[in-house]
């Protein structure tokens, strides 16, 4: 199979998985009541009842046939429009817009510095295999690992707050501007929260994959003919890359989502997780569905740059 083919074939896999969920969840909440239908009945007369229950069916196209719902859904999904949310009384992709930005400013330098910072530190944990780097590199990445995301957070709070008196400054406001320089500060704390979180399981998985190199016959060679140490990393890692990419991306992704709602529950950030924990909490169905189908297109997304970077780093996919 040649590169091209393979690479449309996971193409139309992706779409089709995105297709199928897309119409499960539609399916799950044409067939599920509305709870912002069901609870304002309560204390209501029967005729008072079926009124509103008409007019909330009506605004929401629920009397609509389920067909023409269905191609709507789809069709809305498809073009990003994910609704209104009556909670908010607004266009739940505006709502999404202002989150979202948030949400990028910290998460993005914390992933940089993941991936980098922990590839690094688990490669150079390899090469030196049992030395003092290992064991502060592995026993780091062990604790990251095992502490809970809250956990951390908390403890950075009070480090910031009792020991260098900086609780001000990395507190959220507000009253300000979500991105202004005022709040830029605020953004720091969470990003070495995740950082944390994503920098221990990339070492771990740096680390393992490299040592599956070392004893190879290229690094022997490499070793017998008076290489330098930096240049044998170099090609441990370049014939690494392929499952460590593998590897890191799904585990990443799972990371990623669980650290980013719980900080910013904790810190206070009005960023994506945050949104998504308190529209569950005040039942707004719209953003409920976004910030559900945003995570999942996300994940599909990087299903398939894993399996684009797969194939170009590894070109025995042709053959296989």
């Amino acid at each position: 199979m040649t590169t091209g083919r393979y690479l449309l074939r996971r193409t139309a896999w992706t779409l089709f998985v995105a297709y199928l969920i897309l119409s499960a969840t539609f399916f799950v909440f044409a067939f599920t009541p509305d709870p912002n239908q069901q609870g304002p009945q309560f204390g209501m007369s029967r005729e008072e009842a079926e009124e509103f229950k008409s007019q909330y069916a009506a605004a929401h196209n629920y009397d609509e046939p389920l067909a023409d719902r269905y191609v709507e859904w789809m069709t809305a999904y498809a073009t990003l429009e994910f609704g209104y949310s009556y909670v908010r009384d607004r266009p739940v992709s505006a709502v999404l817009g202002e989150s979202i930005p948030v949400t990028l400013a910290y998460l993005v330098p914390a992933l940089l510095f993941s991936l980098v910072g922990g590839v690094l530190l688990g490669l150079l944990a390899a090469m030196f295999r049992g030395g003092p780097l290992d064991w502060v590199v592995s026993g780091g990445a062990y604790v990251g690992m095992g502490v809970p995301a809250f956990v951390a957070a908390v403890l950075v709070t009070l480090l910031a707050g009792e020991y260098a008196g900086v609780a001000s400054i990395i507190q959220w406001s507000a009253e300000r501007s979500a991105l202004s320089a005022a709040n830029l500060p605020a953004l720091v704390v969470p990003a070495v929260v995740v950082a944390l979180n994503l920098s221990a399981v990339m070492v771990r998985y740096a680390r393992a994959e490299s040592l599956e190199y070392l004893p190879a016959e290229f690094v022997k060679t490499l070793r017998a003919n008076g290489a330098r140490t930096r240049d044998v990393a170099r090609h441990v890692l370049k014939n690494a890359s392929v499952p460590l990419f593998s590897v890191a991306v799904s585990e990443l992704l799972t990371v990623l989502f669980v650290s980013v709602i719980v900080v910013e529950v904790v810190f206070g950030i009005p960023g994506f997780g945050r949104l998504a924990f308190v529209a569950i909490e005040e039942r707004d169905i719209g953003v409920i569905l976004a910030t559900t189908f945003v995570p999942v297109a996300v994940g599909l997304g990087g299903n398939l740059l894993q399996d684009i970077v797969y194939a170009v780093l590894d070109p025995r996919i042709e053959t296989e």
